[in-house]
């Protein structure tokens, strides 16, 4: 089922760029280039974690600190080296730890209110739409460490999320041994409706490993929200690996709406819905052409840099409808 979100508005250009951005950029380059030199790491080479295509039929998306391809088979952009899942988690929690007072949690919370909005509304559009005569709601939701990654999400969803009760489990290195024990352990002492998996597809080591658990130990007929970064999306399509979003550390798998839902139905799970609800795309490439005056592109260039905003609003519903959008979303039922 594949369920297209429909954008009211576009957003300010200056939430998506400024120096607050332009730091944690270079604070993750930082984090990698050390853990590329540190001799302990445990780096692992891959396959395609989409589709499984071996790499070696894949195109070379960025040769920069470490290597990225594309999938020829299904488009999923992935990091062909990746560091052991304990030593990803470790080197997160330490970098949420120093970023911690940088910002507080109301500033960030105010920037992202849209964000956290579209969430909460997901999953109830989602559960009016699934609902059925045996019940079908969602009373439980089990957050996977979106709460660590934006400080500011629960006191969302206790501002705007009433309706449901929401357990979170936050990064923890103590916890978390790098084969998603934690959750293991959550799953099977609390069971939820729903598991929400925001951003975290993007950075884990073994995409297919989490699945796998959230699917041994949730009970049957749960349904997990994912959302992840969308290898489909215009901006990875003009830029690549000079897009603004792509943060390697933070983009370890891109994956295509194709490589996701392959990997989905071989783990067992049956998607519900499909969308790719993005609202950036429009703007971030009209941002990167007005700023960089050398950058041509056939007729992209062009376009963007002489759109007004109805042009770009126009652009970005094309985008979602056609499921061509930076960011997607997934429904899986286990």
């Amino acid at each position: 089922m594949y369920t297209p979100v429909f954008i009211d508005d576009l957003p300010d250009v200056s939430s998506i760029s400024n120096r607050k951005s332009e730091l944690y950029r270079l604070t993750r380059a930082r984090a990698l280039a050390d853990l590329l030199l540190d001799e302990t790491a445990n780096w692992q080479e891959r396959a395609c974690p989409g589709c499984g295509q071996d790499r070696s039929q894949s195109g070379n998306f960025s040769q920069a600190m470490v290597p990225f391809h594309r999938c020829s088979h299904c488009n999923t952009i992935y990091a062909a080296r990746v560091p052991d899942q304990a030593r990803l988690e470790a080197l997160r929690t330490r970098l949420l730890a120093e970023a911690g007072n940088t910002e507080t949690s109301a500033a960030a919370g105010s920037r992202r209110e849209f964000e956290f909005v579209s969430i909460l509304n997901w999953i109830r559009l989602t559960e009016a739409r699934t609902a059925t005569s045996a019940g079908g709601l969602l009373p439980h939701v089990l957050d996977y460490r979106f709460c660590s990654e934006s400080p500011a999400w629960p006191g969302a969803v206790e501002r705007l999320g009433k309706n449901r009760d929401w357990r979170f489990m936050p990064l923890d290195a103590k916890a978390a041994a790098g084969n998603f024990a934690d959750l293991r352990d959550q799953l099977q002492a609390n069971p939820p409706e729903a598991v929400l998996l925001n951003t975290e597809m993007d950075r884990v080591a073994d995409p297919a490993g989490l699945l796998r658990v959230i699917r041994a130990n949730a009970p049957r007929g749960t349904l997990v929200f994912v959302a992840t970064s969308c290898a489909d999306g215009l901006e990875y399509e003009i830029l690549g690996a000079d897009s603004p979003s792509f943060v390697p550390l933070d983009r370890l798998n891109i994956f295509s709406v194709k490589g996701f839902e392959t990997l989905a139905r071989e783990l067992g799970y049956e998607p519900l819905e499909i969308s790719t609800p993005g609202r950036l795309d429009a703007v971030i490439l009209q941002r990167y052409f007005t700023e960089i005056e050398n950058a041509d592109v056939p007729f992209w260039s062009g376009f963007f840099r002489e759109a007004d905003k109805d042009r770009l609003r126009d652009l970005q519903i094309l985008l979602q409808r056609s499921l061509r959008s930076g960011v997607m979303r997934f429904v899986l039922k286990t």
